[in-house]
């Protein structure tokens, strides 16, 4: 996945050529939840998994030391054609920076792809200063509600089909949540059982991996190698001692604040201690 992130020239991440407006837009609420959340102001922002460089471009005009990184070369970095960041090519389970380095440490999905997530926080944690912040967004690939959407809507159009079950065939893609109508349930049942595990009985938290679906064209987030949720990310927090949870849910949606386990997205502020 790693090489494949570095070299494939597909829709492995995305791409807006000089359509800034929509860049912009597919950035926005990303870039308004890491700004929002800096320790200081101006701060250094290491913005882990920049892509074609939007996200480190706005916010570098916000005022911010923005550094980006990833995984592919300097040169399809779209942003660098018309504007000045600073870009380095590295694996953020590796990071190339000293200890104590930045303000803020961001990614935006990113950790679901990410071979070993630990190493990463960790690594993340390193180059950050005491009191700086962790900002993980990406999605909630345990987030039971949206999966039983999908399971409903499965269900529908197998009914509408004149269809009572749905058989997996070779071609078809695997989706950490299912792609047929049985493996949709079946998924949203799982995914309720560890939800309730992680917020109650787990405390050193397990990470669970899948194999990933790399065959292209992508969709959603057949790619990813491992669940991510919020769950895990304030649990580890809190047994590691290495950071205090700030936030755990997308400030910009009210009824996230009480149902962000079951939801679609992981929103994560962590404060380094």
């Amino acid at each position: 996945m790693q090489r494949l992130y570095a070299e494939f020239d597909g829709p492995v991440r995305p791409a807006f050529g000089n359509e800034s407006s929509r860049a912009r837009e597919y950035y926005r609420r990303y870039v308004g939840f890491v700004t929002q959340h800096l320790p200081k102001e101006p701060a250094r922002v290491l913005d882990i998994g920049c892509g074609a460089g939007w996200s480190t471009l706005m916010m570098r005009e916000a005022g911010h030391d923005a550094n980006g990184l990833d995984l592919h070369p300097s040169d399809r970095v779209e942003v660098r054609a018309f504007a000045d960041v600073p870009y380095t090519q590295g694996d953020a389970q590796h990071l190339p920076f000293a200890d104590s380095t930045f303000d803020a440490v961001a990614m935006y999905q990113v950790l679901e792809h990410v071979p070993e997530p630990v190493l990463a926080l960790h690594e993340g944690m390193r180059v950050l200063r005491r009191g700086g912040r962790l900002i993980v967004v990406g999605p909630n690939l345990l987030g039971a509600g949206v999966n039983l959407y999908w399971a409903m809507h499965h269900t529908v159009r197998c009914l509408k089909q004149g269809k009572l079950w749905e058989t997996r065939t070779p071609e078809m893609a695997r989706h950490p949540g299912g792609n047929t109508m049985p493996e949709a349930w079946l998924q949203t049942l799982r995914f309720v059982k560890q939800t309730v595990q992680k917020l109650t009985v787990e405390r050193s938290p397990a990470f669970l991996m899948r194999e990933p679906d790399h065959r292209p064209p992508f969709h959603a987030d057949n790619d990813a190698c491992y669940f991510c949720n919020p769950m895990d990310l304030v649990n580890w927090a809190k047994a590691t001692g290495l950071a205090k949870p700030v936030q755990w849910w997308a400030g910009d949606r009210n009824i996230a604040r009480v149902i962000w386990p079951i939801t679609g997205g992981t929103w994560v502020v962590l404060e380094k201690l």
